[in-house]
């Protein structure tokens, strides 16, 4: 749990622009990862899912990040019910910043870069720092008390079972 707020944390300080170009499946620490990114644009058949909540777990970690990112109803919808949702609706519950037909979104991607790339580093680094401050400070004061959280959560004997079944199901 540690390990995950501080790659989120690299990510939200790092002194240039971090660009996400999502496909696939995204799950867990991956949806963190895409929230902290400072643009990330999505495939339309992209999927997220925070299945936290069917497991006796709670999103607690990547919360720090995902509550600074989405909008309030939209965390409250994808922490509390779990299901799949795709880029269209990431997009409008503010997790990725656009979404994009799957065969344009590495033209997208590129074109954001482009755009990145005529940007002065110091200004970029001295943005990055304002839009980020609140998301930082709230990682760094919560930091502990997310991984406790995490790990109660995962030694419960809900989530044991839960995520017993889960692999008997998988397996």
């Amino acid at each position: 749990a540690r390990r995950m707020v501080d790659m989120q944390r690299a990510v939200l300080a790092m002194g240039t622009p971090v660009v996400a170009a999502v496909q696939g499946p995204v799950r867990a620490g991956g949806i963190g990862l895409v929230g902290a990114c400072d643009v990330a644009i999505a495939s339309r058949s992209a999927t997220f899912a925070l299945t936290e909540v069917r497991l006796g777990l709670a999103p607690a970690v990547i919360s720090l990040v995902l509550l600074h990112r989405m909008t309030p109803r939209g965390a409250q919808r994808t922490f509390l019910d779990g299901e799949v949702f795709d880029g269209e609706a990431a997009a409008a519950y503010g997790l990725v910043t656009e979404a994009v037909d799957a065969e344009d979104l590495d033209a997208a991607a590129d074109h954001v870069c482009a755009a990145l790339l005529v940007g002065s580093a110091q200004g970029q680094r001295e943005t990055k720092l304002l839009l980020n401050r609140a998301v930082l400070a709230d990682l760094d004061a919560r930091r502990e008390e997310v991984a406790t959280t995490s790990a109660r959560l995962f030694g419960s004997e809900e989530a044991k079972a839960a995520m017993g079944a889960f692999l008997r199901r998988k397996g």
